[in-house]
């Protein structure tokens, strides 16, 4: 019984709505794809945000302050990180996904 307890408190789950504390870490597939190696950038975020809405967001770019948007197709939670997805098509047909890490994160919704 343990383990099954164990088990379904690190599974991840879907959210409409979480609390960030305001930062995180955003990696945009097209940046992995490029260079896998690359580090995932800082940014600054809404205290709360809910799944189809678009966001704003800053980060620090070549030295300047970066303002920019973020269509949120989904959010999912697993212990006290989320991961909050902008998934798109691509002319080819083709899905990228990408993605902002929140911690700590707590689902509202």
């Amino acid at each position: 019984m343990y383990v099954a307890l164990m088990a379904s408190a690190s599974a991840q789950e879907a959210a409409e709505q979480v609390q960030t504390s305001g930062s995180a870490e955003l990696r945009r597939a097209s940046e992995v794809m490029i260079a896998p190696t690359r580090q995932n950038i800082s940014i600054r975020l809404p205290g709360t945000v809910r799944k189809g809405e678009i966001i704003s967001i800053q980060y620090e770019g070549s030295g300047n302050s970066v303002a920019d948007s973020f269509m949120v197709t989904g959010i999912t939670i697993k212990d006290d990180t989320c991961s909050i997805e902008n998934k798109r098509n691509t002319l080819t047909g083709s899905a990228l996904s990408d993605m902002i890490y929140a911690r700590p994160c707590t689902k509202l919704k």
